[in-house]
């Protein structure tokens, strides 16, 4: 895939979630994907800093859905007599802080 900014590539992941039926199977692929990135210029294994950044971006674009694993097919939002509490992606976000604290 072509270089990519830190925004952009939350952004490809938060798509990917989207589509995905199984958001926690399709976190541990970003995660996997995350581990084998490589700066374009050197080569190299992206650092921690970077995937921590990546990974704070992605949390900002969940943390504005509300009730991710409420998408239906047509993506859009369901919307239940309740409204959508700070929980509704607690799972995907609890996720996403490990992945913080893992980042190698």
């Amino acid at each position: 895939m072509a270089s990519m900014s830190s925004k952009d590539r939350a952004l490809h992941y938060f798509k990917r979630l989207l589509e995905s039926k199984d958001r926690l199977a399709e976190l541990k692929r970003i995660q996997l994907d995350l581990n084998s990135l490589v700066f374009t210029a050197t080569q190299r294994p992206i650092d921690r800093n970077t995937k921590v950044e990546i990974l704070d971006e992605l949390e900002k674009l969940i943390r504005g859905v509300p009730g991710l694993e409420h998408l239906d097919e047509s993506r859009s939002y369901e919307i239940n007599k309740q409204g959508a509490t700070a929980s509704d992606n607690s799972d995907i976000l609890d996720v996403i802080s490990a992945m913080k604290k893992k980042a190698e």
